[in-house]
Protein backbone atom coordinates (compact mmCIF):
# COMPACT_ATOMS: atom_id res chain seq x y z
CA UNK A 1 0.00 0.00 0.00
CA UNK A 2 2.89 2.59 0.78
CA UNK A 3 3.86 2.06 -2.79
CA UNK A 4 0.72 2.51 -4.25
CA UNK A 5 0.09 5.66 -2.15
CA UNK A 6 3.75 6.75 -3.17
CA UNK A 7 2.45 6.06 -7.10
CA UNK A 8 -0.66 8.21 -6.89
CA UNK A 9 1.44 11.41 -4.85
CA UNK A 10 3.93 11.06 -7.96
CA UNK A 11 0.94 11.32 -10.63
CA UNK A 12 -0.84 14.02 -8.93
CA UNK A 13 2.41 16.16 -8.89
CA UNK A 14 3.41 15.32 -12.03
CA UNK A 15 -0.24 16.67 -13.59
CA UNK A 16 0.26 19.68 -11.41
CA UNK A 17 3.16 20.63 -13.07
CA UNK A 18 2.04 20.05 -16.49
CA UNK A 19 -1.32 21.36 -16.61
CA UNK A 20 0.84 24.51 -14.60
CA UNK A 21 2.92 25.27 -17.57
CA UNK A 22 -0.31 25.73 -19.74
CA UNK A 23 -1.17 28.92 -17.60
CA UNK A 24 1.83 30.81 -18.48
CA UNK A 25 2.70 32.81 -21.67
CA UNK A 26 5.49 31.62 -23.95
CA UNK A 27 7.82 34.20 -23.16
CA UNK A 28 11.04 34.16 -20.84
CA UNK A 29 9.42 36.26 -18.79
CA UNK A 30 6.56 33.76 -18.43
CA UNK A 31 8.79 30.32 -18.61
CA UNK A 32 11.11 31.82 -16.03
CA UNK A 33 8.82 33.99 -13.38
CA UNK A 34 5.64 33.11 -13.87
CA UNK A 35 4.74 36.70 -15.69
CA UNK A 36 5.13 37.91 -11.90
CA UNK A 37 1.97 36.85 -11.21
CA UNK A 38 2.56 35.55 -7.62
CA UNK A 39 0.00 35.85 -4.38
CA UNK A 40 1.42 35.34 -1.05
CA UNK A 41 0.76 32.15 -0.64
CA UNK A 42 2.49 31.02 -3.57
CA UNK A 43 5.60 33.18 -2.60
CA UNK A 44 5.81 32.06 0.66
CA UNK A 45 5.33 28.29 0.26
CA UNK A 46 7.20 27.94 -2.89
CA UNK A 47 10.14 29.96 -1.42
CA UNK A 48 9.85 28.11 1.96
CA UNK A 49 9.62 24.81 -0.18
CA UNK A 50 12.34 25.37 -1.96
CA UNK A 51 14.53 26.57 0.77
CA UNK A 52 14.25 23.67 2.98
CA UNK A 53 15.12 20.72 0.51
CA UNK A 54 15.72 17.13 1.38
CA UNK A 55 17.93 18.65 3.94
CA UNK A 56 15.39 19.07 6.49
CA UNK A 57 14.36 15.64 6.52
CA UNK A 58 17.31 13.63 5.64
CA UNK A 59 20.57 16.22 6.40
CA UNK A 60 19.04 18.32 9.83
CA UNK A 61 16.96 15.70 11.03
CA UNK A 62 20.63 13.62 11.51
CA UNK A 63 22.16 16.18 12.71
CA UNK A 64 19.48 16.87 15.86
CA UNK A 65 20.16 13.16 16.09
CA UNK A 66 23.85 13.54 16.51
CA UNK A 67 23.80 16.87 18.41
CA UNK A 68 20.17 17.19 20.49
CA UNK A 69 18.91 20.32 21.05
CA UNK A 70 21.42 22.42 20.34
CA UNK A 71 20.77 22.15 17.08
CA UNK A 72 17.33 24.65 17.54
CA UNK A 73 19.94 27.24 17.52
CA UNK A 74 19.66 27.56 13.60
CA UNK A 75 15.93 28.43 13.88
CA UNK A 76 16.35 32.31 15.56
CA UNK A 77 19.23 32.56 12.37
CA UNK A 78 16.60 31.63 9.87
CA UNK A 79 14.23 34.04 11.58
CA UNK A 80 16.55 36.62 11.33
CA UNK A 81 17.65 35.48 7.92
CA UNK A 82 13.61 35.06 6.80
CA UNK A 83 13.12 38.75 8.07
CA UNK A 84 16.05 40.17 6.36
CA UNK A 85 15.00 38.58 3.00
CA UNK A 86 11.20 39.42 3.34
CA UNK A 87 11.44 42.88 4.56
CA UNK A 88 15.12 44.10 3.53
CA UNK A 89 15.40 42.59 0.37
CA UNK A 90 12.59 41.09 -1.32
CA UNK A 91 10.11 44.12 -1.79
CA UNK A 92 12.82 46.59 -2.91
CA UNK A 93 14.24 43.91 -5.48
CA UNK A 94 10.82 42.72 -6.77
CA UNK A 95 10.06 46.69 -7.36
CA UNK A 96 13.29 47.46 -9.35
CA UNK A 97 13.50 43.85 -11.52
CA UNK A 98 9.75 44.45 -12.58
CA UNK A 99 10.26 48.30 -13.66
CA UNK A 100 14.11 47.81 -15.36
CA UNK A 101 12.06 44.12 -17.14
CA UNK A 102 14.76 41.88 -15.09
CA UNK A 103 13.88 38.46 -15.00
CA UNK A 104 17.56 37.40 -13.09
CA UNK A 105 19.77 37.88 -10.13
CA UNK A 106 22.51 38.66 -13.19
CA UNK A 107 19.88 40.65 -15.00
CA UNK A 108 19.63 42.79 -12.17
CA UNK A 109 23.18 43.54 -11.17
CA UNK A 110 24.22 44.40 -14.67
CA UNK A 111 20.91 47.19 -14.74
CA UNK A 112 21.82 48.44 -10.70
CA UNK A 113 25.49 48.91 -11.87
CA UNK A 114 25.03 50.01 -15.22
CA UNK A 115 27.61 46.99 -16.74
CA UNK A 116 27.94 47.06 -20.23
CA UNK A 117 31.36 44.45 -20.03
CA UNK A 118 29.25 41.42 -19.37
CA UNK A 119 31.57 40.89 -16.22
CA UNK A 120 29.47 40.57 -13.50
CA UNK A 121 26.26 38.79 -15.64
CA UNK A 122 29.09 36.19 -16.49
CA UNK A 123 30.69 35.87 -12.99
CA UNK A 124 26.82 36.02 -11.06
CA UNK A 125 26.26 33.15 -14.09
CA UNK A 126 29.08 31.01 -13.64
CA UNK A 127 28.85 31.20 -9.28
CA UNK A 128 25.39 30.16 -9.62
CA UNK A 129 25.78 27.35 -12.25
CA UNK A 130 29.26 25.76 -9.67
CA UNK A 131 26.93 25.70 -6.55
CA UNK A 132 24.04 24.70 -7.91
CA UNK A 133 25.56 22.05 -9.28
CA UNK A 134 26.47 20.76 -6.11
CA UNK A 135 22.72 21.60 -4.70
CA UNK A 136 20.98 19.65 -6.97
CA UNK A 137 23.50 16.99 -6.32
CA UNK A 138 22.70 16.67 -2.82
CA UNK A 139 19.15 16.33 -3.15
CA UNK A 140 19.28 13.52 -5.28
CA UNK A 141 21.85 12.06 -2.85
CA UNK A 142 18.86 12.47 -0.36
CA UNK A 143 16.43 10.71 -3.04
CA UNK A 144 18.76 7.79 -3.27
CA UNK A 145 19.01 7.36 0.48
CA UNK A 146 15.20 7.89 1.23
CA UNK A 147 14.21 5.26 -1.35
CA UNK A 148 16.71 2.72 -0.54
CA UNK A 149 15.59 2.51 3.31
CA UNK A 150 11.38 2.94 2.40
CA UNK A 151 11.46 0.82 -0.91
CA UNK A 152 14.36 -1.13 -0.64
CA UNK A 153 15.17 0.01 -4.27
CA UNK A 154 19.44 0.70 -4.73
CA UNK A 155 20.53 3.90 -4.33
CA UNK A 156 21.86 4.62 -7.66
CA UNK A 157 18.34 3.52 -9.31
CA UNK A 158 16.45 5.76 -6.62
CA UNK A 159 18.98 8.59 -7.65
CA UNK A 160 17.70 7.76 -11.46
CA UNK A 161 13.92 7.92 -10.65
CA UNK A 162 14.18 11.52 -8.33
CA UNK A 163 16.46 12.81 -11.28
CA UNK A 164 13.64 11.57 -14.10
CA UNK A 165 10.73 12.44 -12.77
CA UNK A 166 11.90 16.35 -11.15
CA UNK A 167 13.21 16.97 -14.83
CA UNK A 168 10.31 15.39 -16.74
CA UNK A 169 7.74 18.00 -15.16
CA UNK A 170 10.26 21.19 -14.78
CA UNK A 171 11.14 20.84 -18.24
CA UNK A 172 7.38 21.42 -19.50
CA UNK A 173 5.51 22.97 -16.53
CA UNK A 174 8.35 25.82 -16.57
CA UNK A 175 8.50 28.32 -12.99
CA UNK A 176 4.95 28.26 -12.88
CA UNK A 177 4.97 24.39 -12.46
CA UNK A 178 7.41 24.43 -10.08
CA UNK A 179 5.42 26.94 -8.18
CA UNK A 180 2.62 24.88 -7.71
CA UNK A 181 4.07 21.72 -6.97
CA UNK A 182 6.12 23.23 -4.12
CA UNK A 183 2.88 25.24 -2.57
CA UNK A 184 1.18 21.70 -3.10
CA UNK A 185 4.41 19.71 -1.47
CA UNK A 186 4.88 22.64 0.66
CA UNK A 187 1.59 21.66 2.86
CA UNK A 188 2.07 18.45 2.90
CA UNK A 189 5.55 18.39 4.26
CA UNK A 190 4.05 21.00 7.15
CA UNK A 191 1.53 18.28 7.75
CA UNK A 192 3.92 15.64 8.51
CA UNK A 193 6.30 17.36 10.65
CA UNK A 194 3.21 17.96 12.89
CA UNK A 195 1.53 14.95 12.90
CA UNK A 196 4.67 12.60 12.84
CA UNK A 197 6.70 14.12 15.95
CA UNK A 198 3.57 14.63 18.07
CA UNK A 199 2.07 10.72 16.85
CA UNK A 200 5.56 8.96 17.83
CA UNK A 201 5.97 11.32 21.21
CA UNK A 202 2.15 10.68 22.23
CA UNK A 203 1.33 6.91 20.83
CA UNK A 204 5.25 5.60 20.95
CA UNK A 205 7.17 7.20 23.77
CA UNK A 206 4.43 7.74 26.35
CA UNK A 207 3.75 11.61 26.20
CA UNK A 208 6.13 14.69 26.50
CA UNK A 209 7.68 14.53 29.65
CA UNK A 210 8.89 10.51 29.42
CA UNK A 211 10.54 11.43 25.68
CA UNK A 212 12.25 13.71 26.97
CA UNK A 213 13.93 11.96 30.11
CA UNK A 214 14.70 8.92 27.87
CA UNK A 215 16.49 11.38 25.49
CA UNK A 216 18.52 12.48 28.88
CA UNK A 217 19.24 9.12 29.48
CA UNK A 218 20.74 8.24 26.27
CA UNK A 219 22.96 10.93 26.57
CA UNK A 220 22.58 14.14 28.82
CA UNK A 221 24.35 16.58 26.58
CA UNK A 222 21.66 15.82 23.80
CA UNK A 223 19.89 18.25 26.25
CA UNK A 224 22.71 20.82 26.31
CA UNK A 225 21.81 23.66 24.51
CA UNK A 226 25.70 23.65 23.59
CA UNK A 227 25.62 20.01 22.70
CA UNK A 228 28.57 18.89 23.34
CA UNK A 229 31.32 21.91 22.64
CA UNK A 230 33.01 22.77 25.56
CA UNK A 231 35.30 26.46 25.70
CA UNK A 232 36.37 28.36 23.12
CA UNK A 233 34.75 26.19 20.47
CA UNK A 234 31.08 26.97 21.81
CA UNK A 235 31.67 30.54 20.55
CA UNK A 236 32.42 28.88 16.87
CA UNK A 237 29.39 26.23 17.68
CA UNK A 238 26.21 28.57 18.44
CA UNK A 239 27.71 31.10 15.64
CA UNK A 240 28.25 29.00 13.48
CA UNK A 241 24.33 27.55 13.73
CA UNK A 242 22.93 31.04 13.68
CA UNK A 243 24.42 32.07 10.82
CA UNK A 244 23.06 29.44 8.47
CA UNK A 245 19.92 31.39 8.59
CA UNK A 246 21.88 34.35 7.25
CA UNK A 247 22.93 32.94 4.12
CA UNK A 248 18.87 33.33 3.42
CA UNK A 249 19.33 36.62 1.04
CA UNK A 250 22.27 35.36 -1.22
CA UNK A 251 19.97 31.84 -2.57
CA UNK A 252 19.08 33.07 -5.82
CA UNK A 253 16.27 30.21 -6.41
CA UNK A 254 14.68 31.97 -3.14
CA UNK A 255 15.02 35.02 -4.41
CA UNK A 256 13.19 34.46 -7.99
CA UNK A 257 10.08 34.04 -5.69
CA UNK A 258 10.44 37.69 -4.86
CA UNK A 259 10.93 38.57 -8.41
CA UNK A 260 7.68 36.66 -9.17
CA UNK A 261 5.98 38.34 -6.63
CA UNK A 262 2.94 40.50 -7.97
CA UNK A 263 2.55 42.99 -5.57
CA UNK A 264 4.43 44.35 -2.21
CA UNK A 265 0.84 43.52 -0.70
CA UNK A 266 1.87 39.81 -1.72
CA UNK A 267 5.01 40.03 0.09
CA UNK A 268 3.04 41.17 3.29
CA UNK A 269 1.52 38.50 3.61
CA UNK A 270 3.83 36.42 2.16
CA UNK A 271 6.07 37.39 5.53
CA UNK A 272 3.44 36.15 7.92
CA UNK A 273 3.12 32.74 6.23
CA UNK A 274 6.52 32.02 5.81
CA UNK A 275 7.47 32.61 9.61
CA UNK A 276 4.79 30.14 10.86
CA UNK A 277 6.34 27.83 7.92
CA UNK A 278 9.61 28.20 9.44
CA UNK A 279 8.67 27.44 12.96
CA UNK A 280 6.93 24.52 11.58
CA UNK A 281 9.49 22.47 9.48
CA UNK A 282 12.77 23.61 11.62
CA UNK A 283 11.09 22.46 14.93
CA UNK A 284 9.44 18.81 13.43
CA UNK A 285 12.86 18.27 11.59
CA UNK A 286 15.06 18.36 15.16
CA UNK A 287 12.14 16.75 17.15
CA UNK A 288 12.71 13.83 14.39
CA UNK A 289 16.21 13.87 14.74
CA UNK A 290 15.77 13.45 19.10
CA UNK A 291 12.70 10.67 18.73
CA UNK A 292 15.13 8.83 16.51
CA UNK A 293 18.14 8.82 19.27
CA UNK A 294 15.36 7.28 21.99
CA UNK A 295 13.98 4.62 19.23
CA UNK A 296 17.19 4.37 17.03
CA UNK A 297 19.47 4.31 19.31
CA UNK A 298 22.78 2.65 17.12
CA UNK A 299 21.88 4.14 13.60
CA UNK A 300 25.53 4.26 11.86
CA UNK A 301 24.50 6.67 9.45
CA UNK A 302 22.35 9.38 11.11
CA UNK A 303 20.86 10.76 7.89
CA UNK A 304 18.43 7.25 7.63
CA UNK A 305 16.78 8.22 11.35
CA UNK A 306 13.85 9.97 9.51
CA UNK A 307 13.54 7.43 6.52
CA UNK A 308 13.99 4.58 9.29
CA UNK A 309 11.48 5.81 11.58
CA UNK A 310 8.83 5.70 8.83
CA UNK A 311 10.02 2.51 8.04
CA UNK A 312 9.91 1.15 11.66
CA UNK A 313 6.94 3.09 12.56
CA UNK A 314 4.27 3.78 10.47
CA UNK A 315 1.41 1.96 9.15
CA UNK A 316 2.28 1.36 4.99
CA UNK A 317 -0.29 3.93 3.96
CA UNK A 318 0.66 6.67 6.49
CA UNK A 319 4.54 5.36 5.48
CA UNK A 320 3.40 6.30 1.81
CA UNK A 321 2.36 9.76 2.90
CA UNK A 322 5.32 10.47 4.55
CA UNK A 323 8.16 9.22 2.05
CA UNK A 324 5.62 11.29 -0.51
CA UNK A 325 6.85 14.60 2.25
CA UNK A 326 10.44 13.37 1.76
CA UNK A 327 10.27 13.47 -1.98
CA UNK A 328 8.31 16.79 -1.51
CA UNK A 329 10.81 18.46 0.46
CA UNK A 330 13.35 16.59 -2.82
CA UNK A 331 11.47 17.43 -5.70
CA UNK A 332 10.44 21.00 -4.61
CA UNK A 333 14.50 22.11 -4.24
CA UNK A 334 15.47 20.19 -7.32
CA UNK A 335 13.40 21.56 -9.66
CA UNK A 336 13.60 25.41 -8.29
CA UNK A 337 17.34 24.45 -8.75
CA UNK A 338 16.96 22.86 -12.04
CA UNK A 339 14.70 26.25 -13.67
CA UNK A 340 17.06 28.81 -12.22
CA UNK A 341 20.73 26.86 -14.37
CA UNK A 342 18.24 27.04 -16.93
CA UNK A 343 17.63 30.41 -16.88
CA UNK A 344 21.27 31.48 -16.08
CA UNK A 345 22.61 29.55 -19.10
CA UNK A 346 19.96 29.95 -21.71
CA UNK A 347 18.79 33.50 -21.00
CA UNK A 348 22.21 34.99 -18.97
CA UNK A 349 24.96 33.84 -21.06
CA UNK A 350 23.58 32.02 -24.48
CA UNK A 351 21.14 34.92 -24.61
CA UNK A 352 22.45 37.74 -22.92
CA UNK A 353 26.57 37.57 -23.39
CA UNK A 354 26.54 35.58 -26.83
CA UNK A 355 23.79 38.16 -28.08
CA UNK A 356 22.27 35.10 -30.29
CA UNK A 357 19.55 36.44 -32.39
CA UNK A 358 16.72 34.16 -32.13
CA UNK A 359 12.72 33.96 -30.69
CA UNK A 360 12.04 33.78 -27.19
CA UNK A 361 9.78 30.54 -27.59
CA UNK A 362 13.26 28.85 -28.88
CA UNK A 363 15.38 30.25 -26.24
CA UNK A 364 12.50 28.36 -24.01
CA UNK A 365 13.77 25.21 -25.51
CA UNK A 366 17.45 25.78 -25.13
CA UNK A 367 16.49 26.45 -21.57
CA UNK A 368 14.71 23.55 -21.35
CA UNK A 369 17.64 21.33 -23.00
CA UNK A 370 20.15 22.67 -19.91
CA UNK A 371 17.29 21.35 -17.41
CA UNK A 372 18.29 17.84 -18.74
CA UNK A 373 21.60 19.23 -18.38
CA UNK A 374 21.85 20.12 -14.75
CA UNK A 375 20.26 16.78 -14.08
CA UNK A 376 22.15 14.54 -15.55
CA UNK A 377 25.39 16.40 -14.28
CA UNK A 378 23.65 16.39 -10.42
CA UNK A 379 22.72 12.64 -10.90
CA UNK A 380 26.48 11.50 -11.95
CA UNK A 381 28.03 13.39 -8.77
CA UNK A 382 24.68 12.32 -6.60
CA UNK A 383 25.80 8.44 -7.36
CA UNK A 384 28.86 8.72 -5.68
CA UNK A 385 27.22 9.62 -3.11
CA UNK A 386 30.74 11.56 -1.14
CA UNK A 387 29.37 13.86 0.92
CA UNK A 388 26.54 14.05 3.53
CA UNK A 389 23.57 15.67 2.91
CA UNK A 390 24.08 17.67 5.77
CA UNK A 391 27.19 19.11 4.74
CA UNK A 392 27.17 19.39 1.28
CA UNK A 393 23.82 21.44 1.43
CA UNK A 394 25.84 23.80 3.76
CA UNK A 395 28.65 24.55 1.09
CA UNK A 396 26.58 25.58 -1.49
CA UNK A 397 24.05 27.34 0.59
CA UNK A 398 27.44 29.10 2.32
CA UNK A 399 29.19 29.78 -1.07
CA UNK A 400 26.04 31.35 -2.62
CA UNK A 401 24.93 33.67 0.51
CA UNK A 402 28.53 34.73 1.01
CA UNK A 403 28.64 35.63 -2.78
CA UNK A 404 25.65 37.35 -3.52
CA UNK A 405 24.17 38.01 0.00
CA UNK A 406 26.35 41.12 1.00
CA UNK A 407 26.07 42.82 -2.80
CA UNK A 408 22.21 42.30 -3.08
CA UNK A 409 21.59 43.53 0.14
CA UNK A 410 23.99 46.83 0.12
CA UNK A 411 23.48 47.50 -3.44
CA UNK A 412 19.59 48.37 -3.07
CA UNK A 413 20.07 51.10 -0.05
CA UNK A 414 23.85 52.03 -1.10
CA UNK A 415 24.21 54.12 -4.06
CA UNK A 416 27.89 54.28 -3.22
CA UNK A 417 28.20 50.63 -4.24
CA UNK A 418 30.46 50.54 -7.24
CA UNK A 419 31.03 47.95 -10.31
CA UNK A 420 34.28 46.81 -9.34
CA UNK A 421 32.86 46.60 -5.82
CA UNK A 422 30.58 44.25 -6.62
CA UNK A 423 32.49 42.22 -8.72
CA UNK A 424 35.34 41.96 -6.25
CA UNK A 425 32.89 40.80 -3.18
CA UNK A 426 31.14 38.05 -5.85
CA UNK A 427 35.10 36.85 -5.86
CA UNK A 428 36.12 36.96 -2.34
CA UNK A 429 32.69 35.28 -1.01
CA UNK A 430 33.47 32.87 -3.43
CA UNK A 431 37.24 31.84 -2.93
CA UNK A 432 36.99 32.24 1.16
CA UNK A 433 33.91 30.12 1.08
CA UNK A 434 35.98 27.27 -1.22
CA UNK A 435 39.38 27.95 0.74
CA UNK A 436 37.92 27.47 4.31
CA UNK A 437 35.75 24.62 3.75
CA UNK A 438 38.69 22.99 2.23
CA UNK A 439 40.91 23.20 5.25
CA UNK A 440 39.88 20.95 7.96
CA UNK A 441 41.24 23.13 10.87
CA UNK A 442 39.66 26.32 9.49
CA UNK A 443 36.08 24.29 8.41
CA UNK A 444 36.09 23.02 12.29
CA UNK A 445 36.54 26.50 13.81
CA UNK A 446 33.63 27.74 12.60
CA UNK A 447 31.30 27.33 9.54
CA UNK A 448 32.73 29.00 6.57
CA UNK A 449 29.68 31.20 5.11
CA UNK A 450 31.02 33.50 8.63
CA UNK A 451 34.12 34.26 7.40
CA UNK A 452 33.25 34.24 3.71
CA UNK A 453 30.53 37.08 4.21
CA UNK A 454 32.81 38.96 6.34
CA UNK A 455 35.66 39.11 3.69
CA UNK A 456 32.83 39.78 1.10
CA UNK A 457 31.15 42.72 3.01
CA UNK A 458 34.52 44.46 4.00
CA UNK A 459 35.83 44.00 0.37
CA UNK A 460 32.86 45.33 -1.04
CA UNK A 461 32.80 48.68 0.94
CA UNK A 462 36.77 49.03 0.70
CA UNK A 463 36.74 49.37 -2.74
CA UNK A 464 33.27 50.73 -3.65
CA UNK A 465 34.98 53.56 -1.81
CA UNK A 466 38.17 53.50 -3.69
CA UNK A 467 36.19 53.50 -7.34
CA UNK A 468 33.68 55.47 -8.84
CA UNK A 469 30.53 54.64 -8.72
CA UNK A 470 27.78 54.83 -11.84
CA UNK A 471 26.30 58.96 -12.07
CA UNK A 472 22.90 57.09 -12.09
CA UNK A 473 23.05 55.12 -8.71
CA UNK A 474 20.87 57.87 -7.43
CA UNK A 475 18.07 57.46 -9.65
CA UNK A 476 18.43 52.89 -9.64
CA UNK A 477 17.73 53.22 -5.72
CA UNK A 478 15.18 54.82 -6.59
CA UNK A 479 13.44 52.46 -8.90
CA UNK A 480 13.12 50.41 -5.99
CA UNK A 481 12.20 52.64 -3.73
CA UNK A 482 8.06 52.02 -2.44
CA UNK A 483 7.15 56.10 -3.39
CA UNK A 484 8.25 55.85 -6.87
CA UNK A 485 5.61 57.02 -9.28
CA UNK A 486 6.41 54.82 -11.71
CA UNK A 487 5.00 51.92 -9.99
CA UNK A 488 2.96 50.15 -12.67
CA UNK A 489 3.26 46.58 -11.45
CA UNK A 490 1.28 46.19 -8.57
CA UNK A 491 -1.63 44.34 -9.63
CA UNK A 492 -3.87 43.90 -6.91
CA UNK A 493 -7.04 43.72 -8.88
CA UNK A 494 -6.11 40.66 -11.07
CA UNK A 495 -5.99 37.53 -8.76
CA UNK A 496 -4.73 35.04 -10.46
CA UNK A 497 -4.98 31.02 -9.29
CA UNK A 498 -1.16 31.82 -7.53
CA UNK A 499 -3.23 33.72 -4.80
Amino acid sequence: MMVEIFAIYLGVVFLIGIVAGRFSSTSEEGYFLSDRDLGPVATALSAGASDSSGWIFIGAAGFAYSTGISTMWMLPGFAIGYAINYLVVGPRLRRYTARKGAISIPDYLEERFNDNSNILRVLSSVIIVCFFSAYVASQLTAAGKAFDVLLSVNYQVGVLIAVAFTTFYTLFGGFKGVVWTDVAQGFIMMIVLVVFPLYLIFFQLGGWSPFINQVGQSDPKLLSAMGSESGAAVFGFVIGLLAQGLGEPGQPHILQRFMGSKSDKSMEGATVIAMIWLVIVMTGSNLLGLIGRVLLPNLSNTEYVFPMLVSDYMIPIAAGIVLAAIFSAIMSTTDSQMILVSQTVSHDLFNEVFSADISQERMVWIGRIVVLGIGALGAVVAMQEARAVYWFVLYAWAGLGASFGPVLIISLYWEGVTKWGAIVSLVSGTVTTIIWAEIPALSALIYELVPAAAVSITSLVLVSHLTKAPESAAEELAIASSDNPKNNTNNESSPTLDD
